[in-house]
């Protein structure tokens, strides 16, 4: 499988220079666009106040065939993203490529291949997002404090893979994703992952999108596994389930992720919940959740939070949030943010 990742690498290479010459005569439509995200925030906690920011742009040029089928390019620069949500910048770095891929959309669905989120993680991501960033919010950037367990839990994060998503059909998406290794073709996600010497990482992800009379649901399910590379540590296996329902502003959502040893010594499974509920109305938003983690017994975590959110302009946006934590560390922190999107 060594050998999988640099042909991977030099097949986007190459699509990418053939995707670009065809460009100018290759159908229809045309069409460039361009995104971006950036965040600041102080937070304080019981051991210092720290300064923190995050960043993201985002290009994409995208052809459409007469015969309706779509090919895109898409390339994030930016502060990096290792296991944030699929809507944040993270901080793994200062200037990094984020992510890179190829994408081919037509009637069977969507194929990627390219440094991109995994099937499991793309179906299971449905925490609501204010300005704050809630659960992958900048307070976890200060010592002690972040969750032994990402709350979507061990995936592939933007390993360089192959993507597979269905078309929704009555409301129901399936993908499919494989990495030969934890290694991305750019952006360093390995160091920042404990037991990162997985190999044949594979995903798949469920998604449901339902309506009954006013209120929109969504149902999700995810499983992750991989071989280690490493004999102490355990093989990767991950089982992910999530819910979000939707009725005027107010949004309810929960996620249950099942680690058990992935990545670690042999022992007891590691387990997180997340319960978050939002409400928003015009441009003021606010924010509830918990969340309790068990990756062993001497390392029980629970964190409580509220957040506030005011969007002072279109894209502009202040966040104010509070947190408790409680594990082999206890404490508060308190972030006051600003994101701004354009």
């Amino acid at each position: 499988m060594d050998v999988i990742l640099p042909r991977l690498s030099r097949a986007i290479r190459t699509a990418a220079v053939s995707l670009l010459a065809v460009f100018p005569a290759a159908g229809e439509t045309v069409e460039f666009t361009g995104r971006g995200v950036g965040q600041g925030a102080v937070v304080r906690s019981g051991e210092g106040h720290d300064i923190f920011g995050a960043y993201a742009a985002t290009g994409e040029g995208t052809i459409t065939t007469d015969s309706g089928l779509g090919l895109s390019l898409t390339a994030t620069v930016g502060s990096g993203d290792y296991q944030k949500s699929l809507d944040r910048p993270g901080r793994n770095d200062q200037l990094t490529v984020n992510e890179v891929f190829l994408t081919v959309n037509s009637a069977w669905g969507r194929l990627r291949i390219g440094d991109e989120d995994g099937a499991a993680k793309r179906a299971v991501d449905l925490l609501p997002l204010l300005a704050g960033g809630q659960m992958d919010g900048m307070w976890t950037g200060i010592a002690g404090t972040a969750p032994p367990i990402d709350h979507l839990g061990r995936d592939s994060d933007d390993a360089t893979k192959l993507l597979y998503e269905t078309p929704r059909v009555m409301g129901l998406r399936l993908g499919v994703s494989y990495a030969p290794k934890r290694d991305s073709l750019v952006e360093d996600i390995a160091k920042q992952t404990p037991g990162r010497f997985d190999r044949d990482l594979w995903e798949i992800g469920l998604n449901y999108q339902g309506d009954i009379d006013a209120v929109s649901y969504e149902l999700a399910a995810g499983y992750v596994t991989a071989d280690s590379r490493n004999p102490l540590l355990g093989d990767t296996e991950s089982l992910k389930l999530a819910a979000l329902a939707l009725y005027g502003g107010f949004s309810g959502s929960v996620i249950y992720v099942d680690d058990g040893d992935s990545g670690r010594l042999n022992g007891d499974d590691a387990t997180s919940t997340t319960l978050m509920a939002s409400y928003e109305n015009g441009p003021y938003g606010a924010a509830l959740w918990w969340q309790g983690v068990s990756p062993d017994i001497s390392q029980d975590y629970d964190a409580y939070g509220a957040g506030l959110s005011w969007r002072i302009l279109d894209e502009t946006s202040l966040s104010l949030d509070t947190v408790r934590y409680e594990g082999r560390r206890r404490g508060w922190v308190g972030t006051l943010g600003v994101e701004a999107r354009f």
